[in-house]
């Protein structure tokens, strides 16, 4: 499959995931295609039961989701550092779509004992704008299997510190269908971790 076609399947998944459906001036504003391209790319894909459409709309056949890997990531992403930037780098180096949960603040007040500087939907933002990072969402507030079920992954990819367990994640995915690959993404800086630098803040503020 050429480049092209994946890029608009990519396209196509990730906006079924924000709105239901993907129209066709939905992806003329985001590919870096002409109009001309983009619609022999979607009829191309129609030929090779990649895509349907549907009164105007396009979504994914069965088919075309199989030709794409895509990967799913989580975090609270509220101080952005480089860290950061290498895991997702990383994340989406596994595969050809990268979906990011964001933790909900009630979620970062419940497992951190304090609420985020950054509001869910800043933090939102500031993943999203982020290029390696194709679509982010806010997570659930019940349960991190309920964006994993939305998504259904080919790949969870978690960061090397964070307290997920590989073997947990797998068999709760597949005790709801979805069989995926778990995989624990290592740090060239360990040292750089938000609750780090917010010390060191912290401590810089005290001396003054």
């Amino acid at each position: 499959m050429n480049k092209e076609i994946k890029e608009v399947l990519a396209k196509i998944f990730t906006l079924q995931l924000k709105q239901g459906v993907a129209r066709i001036e939905d992806l003329a504003q985001t590919l870096p295609f002409n109009l001309t391209t983009l619609r022999k790319l979607i009829r191309e894909a129609v030929k090779r039961g990649l895509i349907k459409r549907s009164r105007g709309t396009y979504l994914l056949t069965n088919k075309g989701r199989r030709a794409l890997k895509v990967v799913l990531a989580g975090g609270v992403f509220d101080v952005i550092h480089p860290g950061h930037i290498y895991t997702l780098k990383s994340s989406k180096a596994l595969g050809d779509v990268l979906i990011v949960s964001v933790a909900r603040d009630k979620t970062v007040l419940a497992n951190k004992g304090h609420m985020p500087i950054n509001s869910e939907s800043e933090r939102v933002e500031l993943v999203s704008s982020i290029k390696y990072v194709d679509l982010a969402l806010l997570g659930s507030e019940s349960s991190i299997y309920d964006i994993v079920e939305a998504v259904r992954p080919d790949i969870i990819a978690i960061g090397y510190d964070q307290k997920h367990r590989e073997d947990e994640l797998r068999s709760e995915s597949e005790k709801r269908g979805i069989k995926v690959k778990v995989i624990r993404l290592d740090t060239p800086k360990p040292h750089v971790k938000t609750s780090t630098i917010l010390r060191t803040r912290d401590d810089i503020l005290n001396d003054f």
